[in-house]
């Protein structure tokens, strides 16, 4: 059984993804959510676009929600209030944005474009949500927040206000990206889910395998019992592997590492 682990939310998990037969089950944000798409995950993916009702859809079933505590999340959102970057809320399987926040990610994607950046391809076709505001949301969803996602025009400005989110307690702060800040509640993190979802499958964790590439994947390399890295992975995450692909993520790398394990 093989479970794309990631850290966006259901509704930006790529149908290229969902379509593919042996997707059953979706570890997401970070592991704050778990879901079961039962016999339609395409269906499910789409039930979380902005534009469901364009689709035919199906209902997922949550197998592991995790939610921060109202007071931690606001604590979070004040944190993030004022710098200049982008923010997405992820809250039930949905990427939520307002209108400057889409301004933002618009430009990002621009130039993301021009170096043909993998996330330049995953277009806004409904897949993100567009609040009003999103202070506005806040004020009134805040218990309802799997992960806040952070975006900053370059590496050193997310270097520069990363001390500003580890210094919260009772949170988990992790990067996706060297440009990136990413925070979840405290104990959730795509390891934890992994075997969550792995003792609601009865699978027993040494038969377990994981396949990452960038810190939001090291809680799970760490649980896993297999760790496979992927060629671009981060050196420090290189470190955590019982073996790292020749190929990297554009290069059918993890193709190689299953050969390998002959799965």
């Amino acid at each position: 059984m093989v479970i794309p682990a990631t850290g966006r939310p259901l509704a930006s998990l790529p149908p290229v993804v969902a379509k593919q037969p042996w997707v059953h089950y979706a570890l997401t944000s970070n592991g704050a959510a778990v879901w079961d798409l039962g016999g339609d995950p395409l269906g499910c993916v789409y039930s979380r676009y902005a534009n469901a009702a364009e689709h035919e859809t199906s209902q997922p079933e949550c197998i592991v929600r995790r939610c921060f505590p109202v007071e931690k999340a606001r604590e979070v959102y004040e944190a993030f209030h004022g710098l200049p970057g982008g923010l997405n809320l992820f809250s039930d399987g949905r990427a939520l944005r307002d209108t400057v926040q889409q301004r933002f990610f618009d430009e990002r994607f621009a130039r993301l474009a021009a170096v043909k950046g993998t996330e330049a391809i995953q277009p806004n076709d409904g897949r993100f949500t567009i609040l009003r505001d999103q202070s506005e949301w806040m004020s009134r969803h805040a218990h309802e927040v799997e992960k806040f996602c952070m975006f900053f025009h370059s590496v050193k400005e997310a270097q520069q206000y990363l001390p500003r989110f580890t210094a919260i307690e009772g949170v988990e702060v992790v990067q996706g990206a060297p440009d990136n800040i990413e925070v979840t509640a405290a104990g959730v993190n795509k390891g934890e889910s992994l075997l969550a979802l792995a003792d609601h499958l009865g699978i027993p964790r040494e038969a377990t395998l994981a396949v990452g590439d960038s810190e939001n994947d090291r809680a799970m390399l760490e649980k896993a019992g297999v760790a496979a890295v992927m060629a671009n992975g981060m050196p420090q995450i290189k470190a955590l592997g019982d073996l790292v692909s020749e190929a990297d993520c554009d290069h059918d790398g993890v193709a190689e590492l299953f050969r390998k394990l002959g799965i």
